[in-house]
């Protein structure tokens, strides 16, 4: 009866970035500050994750980005709001299969083992029949497949759509002949009417970065810090 009752409670409104205030624990493992997580530390990502969220008309966010300024925690937080308040197939894309495997392995079992709503859909690898590989996890009403941009049949895969594109300046220009790994990437969420596509990058050389491409093709939006002054 319980269960039947909370099937007919609309569900809350929340964005990612409140999600996270919310629900999200950072790991021990993979912060300087374990606990509850805090958006109220790195404001610059607060829009970020808003454009993120379901009720954003926006498809394909660019993160243009020096390194350690939170990308990863931004990927975290929206695949764990995705999984908990919008399931749907995604695919997570690192420059390489051995970076995939160590995505999953440092930051995203941490954070599935450590945020209790996460824990109750995604059981721990060990666990048999946890449907939970380093590759691929399973959860209600989706899968998150990890990848490399350097696997044609990875990117082939299955439609999906969510995508996370990490270090796409890292990606190969061409991949077995089949064309660029971004555009083959971006193919697997046609189906899909909300898709929503995150592609955060350290830029490379200058003319000749493809996140600055990418971000040139944006809106070009800046997060300005006021002089204190």
């Amino acid at each position: 009866e319980e269960g039947f009752l909370n099937g007919l409670r609309p569900q809350e409104k929340l964005t990612v970035d409140q999600w996270a205030d919310k629900y999200r624990v950072l790991s021990s493992r993979g912060s300087s500050e374990p606990g509850k997580f805090r958006s109220s530390r790195t404001p610059y990502i607060v829009e970020v994750m808003r454009e993120l969220s379901t009720d954003s008309p926006t498809q394909r966010v660019v993160l243009m980005f020096a390194a350690q300024l939170a990308k990863t925690e931004t990927m975290n937080n929206w695949i764990g709001y995705c999984i908990d308040y919008a399931p749907a197939p995604m695919l997570l894309i690192q420059p390489s299969l051995a970076m995939a495997q160590r995505l999953s392995k440092q930051r995203l079992e941490p954070m599935l083992q450590e945020t209790p709503c996460l824990a109750e859909k995604i059981p721990p690898a060990r666990s048999r029949d946890s449907g939970n590989t380093m590759f691929s996890k399973d959860f209600p009403g989706g899968i998150m497949v990890l990848t490399g941009a350097n696997s044609a049949v990875g990117l082939r895969s299955m439609p999906c759509r969510y995508i996370f594109m990490d270090e796409i300046d890292a990606f190969p220009p061409d991949l077995d002949n089949e064309g660029d790994a971004v555009s083959l990437a971006e193919k697997r969420t046609m189906t899909y009417s909300r898709r929503k596509i995150l592609m955060p990058s350290t830029p490379t050389i200058k003319d000749f970065s493809r996140i600055e491409q990418e971000y040139l093709e944006s809106d070009q939006r800046r997060y300005y810090v006021p002089c204190v002054h």
